[in-house]
């Protein structure tokens, strides 16, 4: 199996190396990404390894793609000039008939037929490049085909991810506001990797984030990262990635019974001491009351921990403290916690727990996982200085497949920070 990298060191390392080389990748942006310059980057260090690109564009006037390559010192003249590079011009007669000078023009853009048939007459160029072949195929006006016939859509992707994995890899690019629910669903089932790149709005500025959202490889990280387009092109953020990375070695024995983990000092327990716990507090007295101070007891012990840790290791805003908390609470043995949605306009957060040591292990007919549902509620608390809510609403105690947390963020400031300072 041969990995082909991206020229992105961050982007290779969450992908666990790099892209497997006859892999299809769907790239899905959305505006104000500017997702489209990812491939033309790794398109552009594909070449200088000496592959050969392809690039199939019904989505951005050829003059914008040509200076996106000057603006970053690409230098697309010489690969155009030595046949390194294919440029094909889908868009300039999407809206009519217009002049230009591009070599491959396609004449019927809007014509889904036509756009097949024009892909299969391409097939005697790149199979000169077999195996050496980098292709990126920018579609979402396929969208804009006359009568829009989904499935006839849905064909052209199917069979075109298939014939040019047969040459090397391939990126189609899509914008997400071009679809549906159920388009987006077939398209992500279909193609080996799945990159997402989206935009939020906080703290009065807008933040892009890259995900890898679906891999062949096993090792591959998933996480939100933030990502900016500096003089470079796309420069991602994983500091916090490789800090963790660091942190599955980072137990230490300071001295004799003293055991220091990400400046934490902590005690190995079997996790069946959680489960007593748990148990004595919510079983052995009513079971609303047990259940309120056990969730009182887990955010009352968070404010200390979130502190430290997040004093620490400098936690840029509120995004990537999530991440590092899920990540944190992961390595410490709670069970594999994923981060399943984050709507800051709507103040929501919901987080799935698979492999509770807690849960999964007393199947008790109610939900037991007040411990972590008030450590949730107090980190969020610390951090954002607002009154939060979190409740569990799926617990693998009462027979859910995993634990599920919903954390509401309120409007309402915290009446005292006495526990910050």
């Amino acid at each position: 199996m041969e990995l082909v990298g991206s020229g992105i060191h961050d982007l290779d390392l969450l992908l666990s190396g790099g892209f497997i080389r006859d892999s299809p990748v769907l790239l899905l942006t959305e505006t104000g990404t500017m997702g489209e310059l990812l491939p033309l980057q790794i398109i552009n260090h594909r070449m200088k390894e000496g592959d050969y690109g392809f690039v199939f564009d019904l989505d951005f006037p050829p003059i914008r793609i040509r200076d996106w390559f000057k603006s970053f010192n690409w230098n697309l003249e010489s690969y155009e000039k030595d046949g390194h590079l294919f440029i094909v011009d889908g868009f300039t007669n999407l809206y009519g008939r217009l002049p230009t000078e591009e070599k491959y023009v396609i004449e019927n853009p809007r014509d889904i037929v036509y756009l097949d048939s024009y892909l299969h007459d391409m097939k005697p160029l790149i199979e000169n490049y077999k195996n050496k072949l980098f292709c990126v195929l920018y579609l979402s006006n396929t969208f804009l085909t006359k009568g829009q016939h989904l499935d006839k859509i849905v064909n052209l992707i199917y069979k075109n991810r298939i014939t040019l994995s047969q040459y090397g890899l391939s990126v189609f690019v899509f914008d997400k506001g071009m679809m549906d629910n159920k388009m987006l669903s077939t398209l992500e089932h279909a193609f080996d990797y799945v990159i997402e790149l989206k935009i939020v709005e906080q703290e009065n500025s807008f933040q892009k984030y890259l995900r890898v959202t679906k891999s062949p490889l096993i090792n591959y990280i998933s996480d939100m990262v933030p990502y900016e387009v500096t003089l470079n092109g796309i420069g991602l953020r994983t500091e916090i990635i490789q800090e963790f990375e660091g942190m599955k070695h980072n137990a230490k024995m300071l001295q004799s019974g003293n055991i220091d983990f990400m400046g934490i000092r902590m005690t190995f327990i079997p996790a069946d001491i959680f489960n007593l716990f748990s148990k004595i507090m919510i079983e052995k007295s009513d079971y609303e009351t047990g259940y309120q101070l056990t969730h009182q007891l887990g955010k009352e012990i968070a404010y200390p921990i979130t502190k430290n840790l997040l004093n620490k290791f400098k936690i840029a805003n509120l995004e990537e403290a999530i991440l590092f908390c899920a990540r944190t609470c992961t390595l410490m043995g709670f069970g594999e916690m994923i981060i399943q949605d984050y709507n800051l306009e709507k103040g929501i957060l919901k987080i799935r727990l698979d492999n509770s040591p807690i849960c999964t292990q007393l199947n008790s007919g109610k939900k037991m996982g007040a411990f972590l549902e008030g450590a949730i509620e107090g980190a969020a608390e610390f951090y954002t200085g607002l009154k939060c809510n979190c409740e569990e609403v799926k617990c693998a105690s009462k027979g859910d497949k995993y634990c599920e947390y919903k954390l509401t963020f309120l409007q309402e400031k915290l009446k005292t920070q006495e526990t910050k300072t």
